[in-house]
């Protein structure tokens, strides 16, 4: 290789690292972590280093005075996931956004956060609790896939 066609070759890898930084990787970043946190609602639970289940919801347990209540009218509803309501719509509302160097992932539902975070100010009186659901947060097993995408993605520039 001529020192000339080795600056032609450098050029085109930086171009390549360049787009990879700036567009591909964020991009396959916001991907993964939208498909991670949705999965949450699959599984019932946030996974960080582990699965962390939700609580169990009352409308599942027989016996129980809200079970009793949802047979009466909804009887599928005892068996529906936790927090997929009959629209999904919060396991549908995770989106992301990204650009150089940052992917922000978000739920646009006005509820998200009270799920999310847990609340003791819920409804319409303010006074229902609502347990800790989280579906979007720091997760241990995210941030190694994310790492995997940005190693693979720079060795298929630098490898060939």
């Amino acid at each position: 290789m001529t020192p000339e066609q080795f600056q032609k070759h450098l050029k085109e890898k930086e171009q390549q690292l360049k787009k990879a930084m700036e567009k591909t990787i964020p991009e396959k970043v916001a991907n993964k972590a939208v498909l991670h946190f949705k999965k949450s609602f699959q599984n019932e639970g946030f996974t960080d280093s582990d699965l962390e289940k939700w609580k169990e919801v009352q409308r599942r347990i027989p016996g129980t005075k809200t079970y009793n209540a949802v047979v009466k009218k909804h009887q599928r509803d005892t068996s529906r996931g936790i927090l997929t309501g009959r629209t999904a719509n919060l396991g549908r509302s995770i989106k992301a956004t990204h650009e150089p160097g940052k992917v922000t992932v978000f739920s646009d539902v006005p509820y998200a956060a009270a799920h999310n975070e847990g609340t003791t100010n819920a409804g319409r009186n303010r006074n229902v609790t609502i347990p800790k659901r989280q579906f979007i947060g720091k997760s241990e097993t995210l941030e190694k896939e994310i790492e995997r995408v940005i190693v693979d993605e720079l060795d298929n520039i630098l490898k060939k």
